[in-house]
């Protein structure tokens, strides 16, 4: 294993890690495939309201390949599709059927062998996963859109980590599924001859219990947000140019991959984590797709659900769960200024710039909504660069955006922005630098399609 060297990021402890206690919530009345957290997905309806569906039954499907299938996670009526703004795609929200004794009828697709998958077709594989829903676990840098079966990776990155600091911990996802796991490695070496394995520092001692699982770790990562995130991996062992074309899948999602392959079945069961401060919550047994309602339990009016600490988006409690979301935190929105608050020593409050005293202790520290103070124009004061994990100088970058020179902002690196959040999290003019970059790459990719 080597391991990676980052000295960039946030360092600082967060008050209400989840422990590793597991429950099993009960099945939810509706559950809900989400278009909102696909990037770029141009979605086309495969059923209408009020149609009957099976565990797998293709919903929609993307315009751009009308190979690549987004499954039913459940067994049931189309209940209702849901719009947004300019007839954009939100939700297809399920009704599961309580009249068969909670058991799913599945679509049946064809299974794999494990001591066959060394000569099986790329091709073959590659249609499978696009059939049964779960191709779109592929991630393609650098815009980690849906990875294109055309091309042969440089490297993939596993990641047993998520992309927030309170995912799911791997060994409470991967307990009893190594088989799976494993078999997911073997496929992921049908389409690149160099993968990589990604653990954090802090998460080896519990993986030793789960046999099998450490020789497949290639790399550790730092215990600090985001080093273990595959962009950042990617940017510390990149060597050449073909390089920013690597693909990326999380180990849960390499989980799913195995357990489709080999049973042949759409797997429904997902690991989500709920997190307050102040609160520590056990992970979640639930199943894809789940109402957020259910899993946050009772909320206060002053409080904010988003997915992810410093890159997730803001969700309803009305909503359901999406593909690629793990995590829920429940931040207070606290918006009152507190009087004389910048002579305070602040003990409790974290700080990205060493402002407060909090920065010499160890004790974990709650964050909220409050970004105590309001947008300014940017001083240079380089915050931002001293806590890109990457190495870049988004300060730079916004202002080659800003005025339009794409060409500038390429050049000092914005395709290798890993959109972590922690720009806007220690910008003290408060400017959104995450949510201009990620504009900026947006932008730059559909032009080049």
């Amino acid at each position: 294993m080597e391991n990676i060297k980052i000295s960039k990021g946030f360092k600082v402890a967060l008050a209400g890690m989840p422990d590793l206690s597991v429950i099993q919530i009960p099945e939810p009345e509706t559950i809900a495939v989400s278009a909102l957290d696909i990037p770029y997905i141009r979605p086309k309806l495969l059923v209408k309201e009020n149609d009957p569906v099976k565990t797998g039954t293709p919903l929609f499907c993307d315009k751009r390949n009308k190979c690549i299938h987004y499954v039913s996670p459940g067994t049931g009526i189309v209940k209702q599709i849901i719009f947004g703004q300019r007839r954009r795609l939100v939700e297809v929200v399920i009704a599961l059927d309580k009249n068969r004794d909670k058991k799913d009828e599945f679509i049946q697709f064809e299974t794999l062998s494990p001591d066959d998958i060394d000569t099986v077709p790329r091709s073959k594989i590659t249609k499978l996963l696009q059939e049964g829903g779960l191709w779109q676990c592929f991630r393609e840098f650098p815009s980690k859109d849906t990875a294109d079966e055309n091309h042969e990776p440089p490297m993939i990155i596993v990641s047993l980590n998520g992309n927030d600091p309170f995912s799911p911990h791997p060994q409470v996802v991967l307990e009893n599924e190594i088989s799976f796991f494993e078999f997911g490695i073997k496929v992921l070496k049908q389409f690149s001859n160099r993968i990589i394995v990604t653990s954090r520092q802090d998460n080896l001692s519990s993986l030793n219990r789960l046999n099998g699982l450490k020789e497949h770790i290639t790399h550790i990562a730092p215990d600090f947000y985001p080093a273990w995130d595959p962009g950042v991996v990617l940017y510390k062992l990149k060597r050449t140019r073909e390089e920013n074309r690597s693909w990326c899948i999380s180990a849960e999602h390499l989980v799913l991959m195995g357990k489709f392959l080999l049973t042949g079945r759409y797997p429904v069961k997902r690991v989500v984590t709920v997190t307050r401060s102040n609160d520590k919550k056990p992970h979640i047994i639930t199943r894809q797709g789940a109402p957020v309602k259910d899993l946050v339990g009772s909320l206060d009016d002053n409080s904010l659900i988003t997915t992810g600490r410093f890159n997730g988006r803001y969700v309803e409690p009305k909503s359901h769960m999406g593909f690629f979301e793990s995590t829920l935190t429940i931040i207070s929105d606290n918006q009152k200024e507190e009087l004389f608050g910048f002579i305070k020593p602040g003990l409790t409050k974290p700080t990205a710039s060493k402002t407060f005293l909090s920065c010499l202790t160890k004790t974990p520290k709650n964050l909220d909504c409050n970004i105590h103070g309001e947008e300014r124009a940017c001083i240079n004061c380089g915050y931002c660069v001293n806590i890109c994990p990457v190495d870049l100088m988004p300060n730079f970058i916004i202002k080659a955006l800003l005025s339009d020179d794409i060409e500038d902002a390429l050049n000092y690196g914005l395709l290798d922005c890993c959109e972590c959040g922690l720009c806007s999290y220690a910008c003290p003019s408060k400017i959104e630098l995450t949510k201009l970059l990620s504009h900026g790459i947006d932008a730059h990719y559909k032009d080049k399609e």
